[in-house]
């Protein structure tokens, strides 16, 4: 393997990190704002979630791992 295709595995996943810390830190912010009564709907605008997922979010039945 080439020193280029390293860099590009290494860069790849260092942003698959990146990726999943922001995805927990997303869903957690939605959960805290839930928490503190902004609503489904609203939530559904800032996140480009439909209500209905907000709504699976904060029934803890929303994507696994989160």
């Amino acid at each position: 393997m080439s020193d280029q295709q390293s860099e590009a595995r290494e860069a790849v996943r260092q942003a698959k990190s990146a990726y999943d810390q922001g995805r927990l830190a997303f869903f957690d912010a939605i959960k805290k704002a839930l928490a503190v009564g902004v609503g489904p709907s609203d939530l559904s605008r800032d996140s480009g979630f439909t209500r209905e997922y907000i709504a699976k979010i904060r029934d803890g039945k929303g994507p696994k791992g989160i």
